[in-house]
């Protein structure tokens, strides 16, 4: 069970907290598999792509990582992201939503995140300002959303995700550790 802040005494486990437990708790144990068009890699985190890419491949999460990923297309396609429930359906008093992302990858390649919320029409994505550069050499990536000046952001949602969309063309990364923050 999570505490709600209203009612949690001197703990403060709120939206960040739950989705950095998930992201803990996947880190802490070791997994691996196949990746397909929708691949649950731990519940409340996944990674889905457009099934006109053709996705294959295999996704790890060993010892001292939270994911390594060996993807590869077969056709054209427009998206694959991975999704992480973030459990935040009212922000009308927070100021900052953020996140901070430690990769590497062996060729340069370029990601772009945002936080999804769910809408009566379906889904809006409000995009983090900054690409996230995955290179050679391992590196932290940091960006923040200012809530109250995103027009594109519904104040309130029945649900939400960060979204990290990744190359629709073959390629390897690994993701060593990720963290969101709301304040």
């Amino acid at each position: 069970m999570f505490w709600n802040r209203r009612n949690s005494g001197s703990i403060a486990l709120g939206p960040d907290g739950q989705a950095n437990h998930l992201l803990a708790l996947v880190s802490g144990q070791s997994r691996d598999g196949t990746l397909s068009s929708k691949t649950r890699i731990a519940p409340g985190f996944m990674l889905n792509s457009d099934p006109a890419l053709g996705l294959s491949g295999r996704y790890g999460s060993p010892e001292g990582r939270l994911l390594e990923v060996d993807a590869e297309m077969s056709g054209p396609g427009d998206w694959i992201a991975l999704h992480l429930d973030f459990h935040a359906g009212d922000l009308s008093e927070m100021g900052v939503l953020g996140f901070a992302l430690r990769g590497v990858a062996p060729e340069m390649i370029l990601l772009r995140a945002c936080l999804r919320s769910g809408t009566p029409e379906g889904f809006e994505d409000c995009f983090f300002d900054k690409h996230i550069l995955l290179h050679p050499e391992e590196s932290t990536h940091l960006d923040a959303l200012a809530l109250p000046y995103r027009d594109r952001l519904p104040v309130t949602a029945p649900w939400r995700q960060l979204v990290i969309f990744l190359p629709t063309e073959t390629f390897r990364l690994s993701i060593a550790d990720l963290r969101v923050f709301l304040v």
